[in-house]
């Protein structure tokens, strides 16, 4: 071949693989995201597992794997994440044809939160050129980081006077489907209850006997508005901790319990509220919902929200709690219309040794301040 060629052929060579990478660099090419765990609580360590695939014979020496997610989650072993109003990965891999590479991202969850992501980006260099190459690959991973629990200490004697409280307002009433045992006829007794085989058996009047019943339930307010202009901003996630750990306690001591309050779902925007109840499952709805609000959206009125609360509430026998570190006039007026309804009210407060520690609507509320520690 004459030399003058040469250059001629690698011209051509040149352009024909920059013709098939710029035409075929992303196919078979996959991407994907998954966290290690569908749930952790708050200060714990999960892994996001990132797992490339390169199902080409097209070699990627430099493939760039970007990908956001909100601020809370904090990356470990990975120069190469920055914090703005999101937190932005990059993660590099260099892949040679039909490989696939598996990468684990270790992450510290220090804040509550429902976390995803919901795309990829992808970003490819030619080694013989200075293009660069984009695609997208959607996503569709999260985790909630539920908030932790209160030390014990701090909740124990307002939950121990709640339970009290729910015993003494209990509401009991004979359950017709249950059976007890049989008594003597008094004049008093219902023709329903009298039992006849028992009468013509015995020769005298006889009626059946009831278990009781009874169906406490417990209302936990709670109040994430912001209780001034300048505050410690972990006094609202210690309201949210206090919700999480007394829903916990009456859940395990069996005691329906819902959630009212004028936070807003990440997801939805609307309002959270949670129907009374003592499961499992409630325990588990209750931590998803209080890791799904989010404090950015704003939150509802909450006044409205009592005044509406009450109207509904009818005949129900309910105990009401208010979890709330702002005293502004909005959570006190709600307070008070609660004592109007109810009587008393149970106000948990979490504030710092140098906040105003006066009770709003003294002598009507049990008022309860719990200090609020820094953790590291």
């Amino acid at each position: 071949m004459p030399i003058i060629l040469i250059p001629i052929v690698l011209i051509l060579l040149y352009m024909a693989e920059r013709r098939i990478f710029n035409r075929y660099w992303q196919k078979g090419l996959s991407a994907e995201l998954k966290f290690g765990s569908e749930a952790v609580t708050e200060g714990d360590e999960a892994a996001l597992t990132e797992v490339i695939t390169n199902r080409n014979f097209i070699p990627l020496h430099i493939l760039q794997v970007n990908f956001q997610t909100d601020i809370g989650l904090f990356f470990k072993d990975t120069t190469n994440a920055s914090v703005t109003d999101r937190v932005n990965v990059i993660d590099v891999f260099s892949l040679r044809f039909y490989e696939k590479i598996t990468r684990n991202l270790v992450m510290d969850c220090k804040k509550r939160g429902f976390y995803s992501i919901l795309q990829t980006s992808l970003v490819a260099s030619d080694l013989f050129s200075s293009d660069i190459h984009y695609a997208d690959r959607k996503q569709r991973t999260s985790m909630y980081v539920y908030p932790r629990l209160m030390e014990m200490e701090k909740i124990e004697i307002p939950f121990q006077q709640l339970m009290g409280e729910v015993q003494s307002q209990r509401f009991i009433y004979e359950d017709n489907f249950t059976f007890r045992g049989i008594r003597d006829y008094a004049p008093t007794d219902q023709m329903s209850d009298i039992n006849w085989k028992a009468s013509a058996r015995t020769g005298a009047m006889k009626v059946n006997l009831h278990d009781y019943t009874s169906s406490p339930e417990v209302v936990l307010v709670l109040n994430v508005e912001e209780p001034g202009i300048l505050f410690e901003t972990e006094l609202i996630e210690d309201c949210i901790r206090i919700a999480r750990s007394l829903s916990a306690k009456f859940i395990e001591s069996n005691t329906p319990v819902s959630l009212l309050t004028n936070g807003k779902d990440k997801v939805t925007g609307e309002v959270i509220r949670l129907e009374s109840g003592a499961s499992m499952d409630h325990a588990l709805n209750f931590c998803r919902a209080l890791a799904r609000i989010d404090l950015t959206k704003g939150v509802a009125d909450i006044e409205t929200l009592i005044k509406e609360e009450l109207k509904g509430a009818g005949s129900r026998q309910l105990v009401y709690c208010v979890i709330s570190t702002s005293r502004r006039d909005g959570i006190v007026h709600a307070a008070s219309d609660i004592c109007d309804e109810k009587g008393k009210l149970m106000w948990l407060c979490p504030l710092t040794k140098s906040m105003d520690q006066r009770a709003p609507l003294e002598g009507r509320i049990e008022f309860v301040r719990i200090i609020h520690d820094s953790y590291l």
